[in-house]
């Protein structure tokens, strides 16, 4: 959870407040921005449609992950209470690529949001209301007030219980309206990719998670579709590949006829054994948390969205993009837990145990680093695997962003979430500056590869002087010249429709 000043005590997870007195008098006060882009309705939400209503702002900007969790959540609601309640979501931008509505279009599509989201680029709702972190969840009664405000995640149980006690009051008083409303979400198309993470390659095969599909896709040199594992529908199910579940996939590793994926939506971690076409769990209980702990076997883990992974030797690596941190797998064992990150999302560097670091989504690795993409704080961190310390290439804290090149030191990225090591530089995926950038370790200077790309979230070394980028907002996978930067289409072909 992110505050505009800085970073919260995680503690404050943990906590909910209550806001009291209503900051507003009825629903007509609600300052909806004029001329603001909507999304999932035929027509913007004027402030007479919320009155009457029992409405739950959920404040959020794209990219953090604690937002994401919210997700869910929201949908149980949704489910839940109908059309008996309303649920605006409200991009309160913290990057400079949240006010655009195409990469809100996208995150919408990717995460299957279906109730109606506004981009309040100027942050006035978030000033009206006093927010101050992300996520934050304001509920207002049917007259407009404030009934309870929530901060951060962990609130499922007081939600839902606001929310009911909320609406018996308002049909008690028959204050609550029952017309309809103009909702219309955003379709889904089920042909090609949607949202594509992550992408990695073998001496044989390329893996692609189709994010948005929920479903890994295995392909040869060639683009040409030789597995899809998944049925295309969010769940958790292991076994052959045409009834295997995924959930939000993101993270792809080869390792012999083994691929890792990290099923970022279940906080699991899969196997899926290329040689049989099944899918294994391998850790993870299903239930996300927060903190890490001791090592635990596989399976009895409680993980927190895993987002990227690396094999090195027998272990594992995992971006634990939830808690801040980096973990490691034994293979061999099954033996998981924390590796490095104190579990605070920050930028800070020293011993691996002590280092913090903030949403880490991307890795790579090179002669003894491993280099690790920090998409909240826009940087590159390089973790010294033989001294374990921890210290920072690119970046400069939670709130400082940009599109800069020349020295790392003074080089500016925006919310990076890939990295690739070849020919002997790392590469990395400037997801929210639409930008493939390059750092030099000898020059220790900064360059921009390649721009015009749409939000890449993914980058893999692919034969002779050529990466395969992950253009997450396009739907698609690129190829990319290291010789000149050059973009080129990498079509796939003969891949089904997700069901």
């Amino acid at each position: 959870m992110l505050t505009r000043l800085g970073r919260l005590s995680a503690m404050l997870l943990g906590l909910a407040v209550l806001s009291g007195i209503s900051c507003v008098a009825d629903a007509s006060s609600v300052p909806l921005p004029a001329n603001a882009p909507w999304f999932n309705v035929s027509r913007p939400l004027e402030p007479r449609d919320l009155r009457g209503r029992v409405v739950l702002l959920d404040f959020f900007t794209p990219g953090c992950i604690n937002c994401i969790h919210m997700l869910p959540e929201m949908t149980r609601l949704e489910r839940a209470f109908g059309r008996r309640l309303l649920i605006l979501g409200v991009d309160s931008p913290k990057f400079d690529a949240s006010r655009d509505a195409k990469n809100i279009q996208a995150f919408i599509q990717r995460y299957h949001v279906t109730h109606p989201v506004l981009i309040d680029e100027g942050m006035t709702l978030w000033d009206h209301y006093g927010v101050e972190a992300w996520p934050t969840l304001v509920l207002l009664g049917p007259q407009g007030g404030v009934v309870r405000t929530f901060i951060g995640e962990g609130h499922d149980a007081a939600i839902a219980r606001a929310i009911s006690t909320t609406l018996s009051r308002a049909e008690r008083t028959r204050e609550l309206a029952t017309g309809r409303l103009p909702l219309q979400p955003l379709a889904v198309n089920p042909n090609g990719l949607l949202q594509p993470g992550k992408v990695a390659v073998s001496a044989r095969y390329v893996a692609i998670s189709d994010t948005g599909h929920n479903r890994i896709v295995l392909l040869n040199h060639q683009g040409r579709v030789l597995r899809v594992f998944g049925t295309g529908g969010p769940g958790h199910v292991d076994g052959p590949a045409g009834i295997a579940q995924f959930h939000e996939p993101e993270g792809l590793a080869f390792a012999g006829d083994s691929l890792y994926v990290a099923d970022t939506g279940n906080s699991l971690i899969r196997c899926i054994d290329l040689a049989s076409n099944t899918v294994k769990t391998i850790a993870g209980n299903g239930h996300r948390a927060f903190g890490g702990g001791p090592v635990k076997v596989g399976r009895d883990a409680e993980l927190n969205s895993p987002w990227a992974l690396k094999v090195l030797g027998h272990t594992l690596v995992i971006a634990m993009a939830g808690d801040h941190q980096l973990w490691s797998m034994n293979l061999a064992t099954g033996g998981i837990g924390p590796y490095a990150g104190d579990g605070l999302e920050g930028i800070s560097n020293g011993p691996r145990a002590s280092a913090s670091f903030a949403q880490s989504s991307g890795l790579a690795y090179h002669a003894g680093t491993l280099y690790v993409a920090d998409p909240e704080a826009s940087a590159v961190r390089a973790v010294d695997l033989r001294t374990g310390y921890v210290h920072t290439l690119i970046g400069k804290g939670l709130f400082v962003f940009g599109l800069r090149n020349g020295i790392a030191a003074d080089a500016l990225l925006q919310h990076d979430q890939g990295l690739a090591w070849d020919d002997g530089k790392l590469y990395i995926a400037d997801t929210f500056n639409d930008a493939v950038r390059v750092l030099d370790p000898v020059t220790s200077r900064v360059a921009t590869l390649a721009s015009g790309l749409s939000q890449p979230g993914g980058v893999a070394a692919f034969g002779p002087r050529d990466l395969l980028v992950a253009n997450t907002g396009d739907d698609d996978i690129v190829r990319l010249s290291l010789r000149d930067g050059v973009v080129h289409a990498w079509p796939v072909k003969g891949l089904p429709p997700a069901h």
